[in-house]
């Protein structure tokens, strides 16, 4: 998987838990596609500070993810719904369904 586009599903899981700085350079770097030099002339602060916010925040996310395993856990769980979905279910099942898919559509919004 791209690099930036796992950092956005990182960021939209665990990213309430990152403080409202690094939330706001790693928004900028992975969902606003800037440089790092970019970054850094908006926030007035060096190119270098901004790649090391940057990657102790992903650093972070990455830690979150190893400890919670949520995203892999959410995946696992797309997946079981696909393959029930394609089975014979009476209505009251597919009803059952039809909430456990709404569940976890919510889920993917992260915290």
């Amino acid at each position: 998987m791209n690099r930036l586009v796992e950092l956005g599903q990182l960021m939209d899981w665990y990213g309430a838990f990152l403080t409202e700085r690094q939330r706001s350079l790693v928004r900028q770097y992975a969902y606003e596609d800037c440089s790092l030099g970019e970054i850094a002339e908006r926030e007035g602060i060096s190119r270098q500070a901004v790649r090391d916010a940057i990657l102790t925040a992903e650093a972070e996310l990455r830690n979150m993810e190893q400890k919670l395993n949520l995203i892999e856990q959410n995946e696992k769980l797309l997946k079981l719904i696909e393959t029930l979905s394609t089975t014979q279910l009476d209505e009251t099942q597919k009803g059952l369904l039809a909430q456990i898919r709404e569940l976890v559509s919510e889920e993917e919004d992260g915290v």
